[in-house]
């Protein structure tokens, strides 16, 4: 009999164990669900606004022949495009060999309508070849345009400034933790209405324009840019910086 009152009370010891430990867990469970539901976080916008040095000339050379002859039109276009880069590659101790990009490359027909005869006529096989140069040497971009201007079967041009990769990160990163902390103070504003601060941020999300550069250029707030030579180039080029702007989506936790 005393065994059997023992074993009841220990079933009955072991019961409640269980059900508090359940009650604990579950408990547990709930409060970290509860950290994440939309009453426990506020959602803030940031912005940020900032400047993009433009530390990099860079221009386009074109190089296009016509003959009547396709293999000569080839190999013309060939020959000046090897002379070409044997000149860039020898100078300023070859800092070019790196920024040296061919981007276009090919030979064809040319055909044009003749309007008295109404009909299309060949004028040749022409071959086109393009190279893209840049450096963060202003004065060497442009003694190269104007070496190179007057050759014949060259049309050196499209001459612009742009931002290296290192310029765009710096001012990238900077205007990212400008933009959070905007977020963070936005956030406090509208919790502080209700008796509360925010804490630590738990998910951010962030768009980019600029005004120009090379980083996913799209339309913000266009500015001039003014080139200007004076004499032989000897006023070198002026360009404004571009701009970068970037907007955060943060949500943080409620305290």
């Amino acid at each position: 009999m005393f065994f059997k009152k023992t074993n009841a009370k220990m079933a009955k010891i072991k019961l409640i164990a269980v059900a508090t430990l359940t009650a604990i867990i579950a408990g547990g469970f709930m409060y970290f669900v509860g950290m994440g539901t939309p009453h426990r976080t506020i959602i803030a916008t940031g912005e940020c606004t900032a400047r993009v040095e433009r530390d990099r000339t860079a221009i386009t050379i074109r190089i296009t022949v016509l003959d009547d002859n396709a293999a000569t039109s080839l190999r013309r276009g060939q020959d000046i495009y090897t002379h070409i880069i044997t000149y860039l590659t020898a100078l300023d101790e070859g800092s070019l060999v790196n920024e040296l990009q061919t981007i276009r490359f090919d030979s064809a027909e040319r055909r044009q309508w003749d309007h008295n005869r109404q009909m299309e006529v060949s004028m040749g096989f022409e071959t086109n070849i393009e190279l893209s140069v840049q450096s963060e040497n202003r004065r060497l971009i442009e003694r190269i345009l104007s070496d190179l201007t007057g050759f014949e079967n060259v049309f050196p041009g499209n001459l612009q400034m742009t931002s290296s990769p290192a310029a765009t990160k710096r001012a990238m990163d900077a205007c990212l933790r400008d933009a959070v902390e905007h977020a963070r103070q936005n956030a406090n504003q509208i919790a502080e209405a209700d008796g509360r601060r925010v804490g630590r941020m738990t998910n951010a999300e962030f768009t980019q324009t600029t005004s120009g550069g090379n980083i996913q250029p799209r339309p913000m707030m266009m500015r001039a840019q003014a080139v200007a030579f004076a004499g032989d180039m000897g006023g070198g080029l002026f360009a404004s910086d571009g701009e970068l702007s970037v907007v955060v989506n943060a949500a943080f936790r409620l305290r």
